[in-house]
Formats: structure tokens, sequence, C-alpha cells
């Protein structure tokens, strides 16, 4: 349970009545940081900045520069079923690692989950956005990587960045960073 705090200068989150504060202050101080439920996340997010990480996965087909594209889940609270590239927000558990690597927690969840399967190497920082998403505020550090033969998963799809603009299934403000991300990418080709 949380410390109350109480007396004249104690004010509750606006909108929310003393009690109400009380609550929401008693069920947040029961997680840990691990894994937050996409509802709970959310309304979080809506309110407070998000550090995310986002890395764009690149391959040459032939002259064309394709970029991996992974589904949102049909029941995705804001963009269900849309395209958008590998990432993920950082987490309290990231910083508790044994390497003291925050990104690695990152990189390895994308690697396991929405990617299964390995980066042929440790993704290349390609820059920072400060943004607005519909889903609300983030700082998205914006790496690139590539994997191994092809290995993107059955839900998963290539697709032209020149053509990513065109696409009304991607979610268009990631956009900006896939070119940052190809701009980079191209640069060290």
């Amino acid at each position: 349970m949380a410390e109350r705090q109480e007396g004249p200068g104690y004010l509750p989150t606006e909108g929310l009545t003393q009690e109400e504060d009380e609550q929401l202050t008693d069920l947040l101080s029961k997680w840990k940081g691990g894994r937050i439920s996409a509802p709970v996340f959310t309304e979080l997010a809506r309110i407070i900045p998000q550090s995310i990480v986002e890395v764009v996965v690149f391959r040459k087909n032939g002259n064309t520069l394709e970029t991996l594209l992974i589904p949102r889940p049909a029941d995705d609270i804001v963009w269900p079923g849309m395209y958008h590239t590998p990432g993920t927000a950082l987490r309290l558990t990231d910083f508790h690692r044994e390497d003291q690597n925050p990104l690695n927690g990152a990189f390895e969840r994308l690697q396991h989950g929405e990617l299964k399967s390995e980066f042929v190497k440790t993704p290349t920082f390609a820059g920072r956005l400060h943004r607005l998403a519909d889903r609300g505020p983030e700082v998205a550090e914006i790496y690139f990587a590539t994997l191994p033969g092809d290995s993107a998963s059955d839900d998963n799809i290539w697709y032209p960045v020149d053509q990513l603009s065109q696409n009304p299934k991607f979610i268009q403000y990631q956009l900006g960073h896939v070119l940052m991300a190809a701009e980079q990418y191209r640069n060290l080709a």
C-alpha cells in the first residue's frame, strides 16, 4: 500500500476525488514494472510520455529497399489490424537487468515476440524523435537492423520503403522514423 498524503496541501489528481486518487495509488503500487495490459498501457500512454524503442528491419530485394511490417492485433485499442514496425516501450524490469543495459531487454522482447528471429547484429542507432502519436506522447529511439535470410514469420510482410506513404494499412505516423532509419542504412551500405 502506498504512503498516504493528507493535509491542507494535498491535492488529488486532477479529475479524481481524493478517494479515487487513493484507490489509483494503491492499485499502481502493486505493479512491479513487468508486463502491463493493453488497456492500462493505453491509458497511461495517453497521459505520460513513453520511452519507445523502434527497430526498423530492412532487406534489399533487388534494387528495392524493403522494411518488415508487423500486423497489430485485430483487438488493438488504437490501431486494430494496422501494420507497424517492430517496437516496444522500455519497462521498469529492463533497468534491473544483470547486464545493466535496458535496451537489451527491449531488443530481446522484439526478437522473441514480434520478430520470432534474432538480429544479425545489435541494432544500429539512427536517431531520436519526440512525437505525439495517436496513443499519446513518445520519446522514441530509432534503430535499424537486419534478420538472417528471409526469416520473417508468416504474419509479417516485407514492404517497399518508397511505397509506405501510399499504404492505407500502415500506421503513417511511423513513416518519419522509417525514412530516418532508411537514410542511415543507405549511408552505411
